[in-house]
Order: C-alpha cells, then sequence, then structure tokens
C-alpha cells in the first residue's frame, strides 16, 4: 500500500467528528462531506485516488510513488518533478470534480478556455504578420475606416457565425479559420490513404467556395477588390489572401494610430509587451512646465476611492490568459526564474538596475507549471500545484506581492504578471459549485504533496500561535496538518465564525458553502 510509503504511524486518537444534519453523500465510493474532516478518512481517501490513479496509468503511479517515497527529495526543484506533478495534477482534478460532483462545470471552464485560443492566434498575426507586412510609417497612412468597414461586411456576409461572439473572440476566430484556409490551399490537396484527413481537406475546399460566394453575391465582394492581389490565380486563394490583406490592414492600422486604437482598446491581442525603464517603472505626467517636480499619475489610471469598499477590478478571465500565454513555461529548461530566483554564472542571486535581488518567490510556488494546467483550462489542477508549496494562496495574489514577477525571464521588457494569474486561478476555482471546499480540501489533503498528502490525526500537544498576521495563520496551517492542537492569539480583535461553518472546535460536521 503507498500509504506504508509516504507516512510515519500515528498513534493519535481516531477524529472525534460526529455527523450531523449537514453531513452528506460525496461522489467518490462510500465517502462523506463529513469524512474530510476526519483525518483517518483522508488517507483512506488519498488510497483510493492512488489506486484509480495505478488503474488509469500504472507507469505514471509508479513514478509518483516514488516520488512520495522520498518525500519529495529525489526530484525537488527539477524538471522530472515538474513533468511528474504536470502529468498527475488533472487525474487529480477529475478525482476531485467527482468527489464534488462538479464534473459538468469544469468540463465547461475548460471548453471555455480552449474557446479563447483563437485570441492568441490573432496576437501572433497582429505582431508577426500584420505589423511586418506594414511597418509604422506605412500603418500610419492606411485608410482604418475602410479596412473597419470591409472587415465588418466581411464577417456578416462569410463568417456570421462569428457576431455571435464579441468583436475580439470573432475576429479571432475569422482569423483563424482564413489561415487555415490559406495553408491548405497553397499545400494544395493532399494524396493520401488516410480517409480523415481527406474528409478535412475536401471539407476546407467546400467551405472555402462556399464563403466566396457568399461573398460575390454581398457588398462584401466589392469591398475586398479594393485588396485583391491580381497576380494570384486560384479563384479561391486570391479570395482568402485578399480577405487576409483586408485583416493586415485592419491589424496594422487599429495597432499604431491613435484615433483608431480606441476600437481595440482592452483588446489583449493587441497588447504587446512594452520596453523595461528602471527609472520610469511608473507612469507620470508633469503638468507644469516651470515646476518640474510637480507630477502626478495618469488620468486613465486613477481609481476614486469611496470609504473602504475595493476599487481594483482585477483581471477579466482573457487577460489572464493573456499573461499565462506570455509565459515561456521555463520548468522545461529548468530556468523557472519566477520560482527559484534569476542567477549569475557564479550561482549568485542576479540584482535588477535599481539593485532589488532577484531570488524569485519565497515560497518556491511551481508557477510555470501552474500556467501549463491554466492554458489547458484545468484550474483545479492549477490549483492543486500552487497549494502544495502556498496552501494559504488567498492571502497571496496581485493585492500582496510580487517577488515572483520581479525574478520574470523577462528583464528588459514587460514580465509575466504571475501574481493575476495565481489569483485568476484560485477566483475560477471559487466560482465552481463547492469551490470554497474544493479549495479547502486540497490545504489539508492533496496526495500530490509529497511531504504531507494529508493532514495527521491530532498527537496530542497544543501549541500557541501569537500574531495572526500572514506568517501566523501559514503557520498554523502547517501545525493543525502535522496533527497539532493550535490556538491563535492576535492583537486585534478576531470575530468567530459561526459554529455551524466551523465545526464547533471539530465537534460537528461543518455546514458546506456551496457558493462564495
Amino acid at each position: 500500500m503507498m500509504q506504508n510509503l509516504i507516512l510515519e504511524k500515528s498513534d493519535g486518537a481516531p477524529s472525534a467528528v460526529e455527523a450531523s444534519n449537514t453531513d452528506f453523500a460525496l461522489g467518490v465510493g462510500d465517502f462523506s462531506y463529513g469524512d474530510l474532516y476526519r483525518p483517518e478518512r483522508l488517507r483512506a481517501l488519498a488510497e483510493t485516488f492512488y489506486a484509480e490513479l495505478e488503474s488509469a496509468d500504472a507507469p505514471l503511479h509508479r513514478e509518483l510513488a516514488q516520488h512520495l517515497a522520498a518525500r519529495g527529495r529525489n526530484l525537488a526543484g527539477t524538471k522530472q518533478e515538474s513533468e511528474l506533478l504536470i502529468a498527475a495534477a488533472p487525474h487529480l482534478s477529475r478525482f476531485v470534480a467527482r468527489l464534488f460532483r462538479v464534473e459538468m462545470e469544469r468540463a465547461a471552464q475548460i471548453a471555455a478556455v480552449c474557446g479563447q485560443d483563437a485570441v492568441f492566434q490573432l496576437k501572433v498575426f497582429v505582431a508577426r504578420r500584420a505589423l511586418k507586412k506594414f511597418p509604422v510609417a506605412q500603418a500610419l497612412t492606411i485608410n482604418a475606416e475602410q479596412a473597419r468597414a470591409a472587415l465588418m461586411l466581411l464577417r456578416r456576409a462569410a463568417f456570421a457565425d462569428t457576431l455571435a461572439d464579441d468583436d475580439e473572440l470573432g475576429i479571432s476566430r475569422l482569423t483563424v479559420r482564413l489561415l487555415a484556409w490559406e495553408q491548405h490551399l497553397v499545400k494544395g490537396m493532399a494524396a493520401t490513404s488516410d480517409q480523415t484527413v481527406a474528409a478535412q481537406d475536401a471539407e476546407l475546399s467546400h467551405d472555402v467556395k462556399a464563403a466566396l460566394i457568399r461573398v460575390n453575391k454581398s457588398e462584401a465582394g466589392a469591398a475586398l477588390a479594393e485588396f485583391a492581389d491580381k497576380s494570384v490565380a486560384d479563384a479561391d486563394l486570391a479570395f482568402v489572401r485578399a480577405a487576409l490583406r483586408v485583416l493586415e490592414a485592419w491589424a496594422a492600422a487599429h495597432a499604431v494610430q491613435p484615433g483608431a486604437k480606441r476600437h481595440v482598446r482592452g483588446w489583449v491581442s493587441f497588447r504587446l509587451p512594452h520596453p523595461l525603464d528602471y527609472e520610469r517603472l511608473v507612469q507620470i505626467e508633469r503638468p507644469r512646465a516651470e515646476l518640474p517636480e510637480l507630477l502626478h499619475g495618469l488620468d486613465q489610471n486613477l481609481r476614486r476611492r469611496d470609504g473602504f469598499a475595493l476599487t481594483d477590478p482585477r483581471a477579466t478571465k482573457r487577460e489572464v490568459l493573456d499573461e499565462v500565454d506570455y509565459c515561456l513555461y521555463c520548468h522545461e529548461r529548468d530556468k523557472d526564474s519566477c520560482s527559484k530566483g534569476l542567477r549569475e554564472r557564479d550561482g549568485t542571486v542576479k540584482r535588477n538596475p535599481l539593485g532589488i535581488t532577484l531570488e524569485g518567490c519565497p515560497l518556491d510556488e511551481k508557477i510555470s507549471e501552474m500556467h501549463v494546467l491554466k492554458k489547458a483550462g484545468d484550474s483545479i489542477a492549477a490549483l492543486a500545484l500552487v497549494i502544495i508549496d502556498n496552501p494559504m494562496c488567498p492571502g497571496t495574489g496581485h493585492r500582496i506581492c510580487n517577488d515572483c514577477m520581479k525574478s520574470c525571464i523577462f528583464q528588459k521588457q514587460e514580465p509575466v504578471n504571475i501574481p493575476q494569474a495565481e489569483t485568476g486561478v484560485l477566483t475560477d476555482v471559487l466560482e465552481l459549485p463547492s469551490g470554497f471546499e474544493i479549495y479547502s480540501l486540497l490545504t489539508r489533503w492533496n496526495p500530490l504533496n509529497a511531504k504531507r498528502p494529508y493532514a495527521l490525526p491530532y498527537n496530542g500537544k497544543n501549541v500557541l500561535v501569537v500574531g495572526l498576521g500572514p506568517a501566523g495563520y501559514t503557520l498554523a496551517h502547517y501545525l493543525l496538518n502535522e496533527g497539532f492542537g493550535v490556538v491563535g492569539i492576535d492583537g486585534l480583535k478576531i470575530e468567530r465564525l459561526d459554529k455551524s461553518l466551523t465545526g464547533d472546535g471539530g465537534r460537528l460536521v461543518p455546514r458546506a458553502v456551496r457558493d462564495v
């Protein structure tokens, strides 16, 4: 049994949590919600997961068992550890989703994220094709209004399905489709015995011809004629190239021209990283030339504060995905400086031009690995890896710290906004039904955590934690998982939560939080 490999025996007494009318059956085996507060049942739940993993992927299970047996010391901080955890995390995510009966909601989240992939292909198109085809001087001469009108006519005539999306996603999907058509027409119909490939080629050819017919019957035909390439003889390819020229002109104009930029304000596909000027990290204005010491921030960045309500809108879901897409996933080359710090050739920690040491995340959070899983849309899997090193992640995120961001591999241009990505991962899980319960469970039961896969029973020893700031409440969490009884005190008044939510000191099953 894997349990004999990973944990010392505990002589603590069984949990005294009593069943109540707040208890209910979970979606795995005979486990109930109350079992999630009984250490001996957490151990059984972990064994159930390991058994299912072995059945689904025996080699992966064997590798994970070796990692757990070594308490993580064999692979700590290596590329192999990253690959192992990334491979195992989706299995854990599916298990947890089934446990809380949120499989459909999890699948919907994954589909929603994958549905945004086209936006980042548009971003590549803007940077690598449109702006190379039309350098700044040329882009400034483009008739942006004409290009915008031609693009809208094209969408209405040949890509009406994209009109149901917001403009950024709709134009992104249109772009991806045109690029696929261009690639297909340039290479020609492949001679293949693979019936699936042949069917796909035939479908692409049919789609191009159908779109061309619709365009020629509408106003879009005349609009595209302005962008036609007379050197292309094939009618289908000429149509696709003309449509792509419309896109190139539209993208270049809206990326460069001040008047056109307002039409794509807030679009991540037009957000390109800017160079870092360490002497001007905060954008300011000096409104009076005769008084240069008078300065203030840009008006568009000001937020009016009224009382103590939060005015921070945080990143949107698409903006979070933009940061994840921007990441280079440096763990694949053991260069994830955001987590491990940026080093000189002699191994010493680098300093940036402001003299700040670039030591990376003080918790060694698995950031790059989190991004890989978030890119695939699996926020539960991503959060599971975050919680291994940072179980109290609601206390970090974009409002708290940015040590990781300062140590990002991008030192000469805008870094990846890792704190926003972390906040986005946690928020996505909390938005699931029972999302808080999923997070809460992963803090005391995480079978991918080689050091402590699940909380131990009470060992009879009590600890007083004085001061409940971030360090204090995190220490209390780790002590609880090691089996200690914990009492926390602070100089400020601590308001008790309702007993129905806390379980009355471990005597009752807490009331489950369905929505937050």
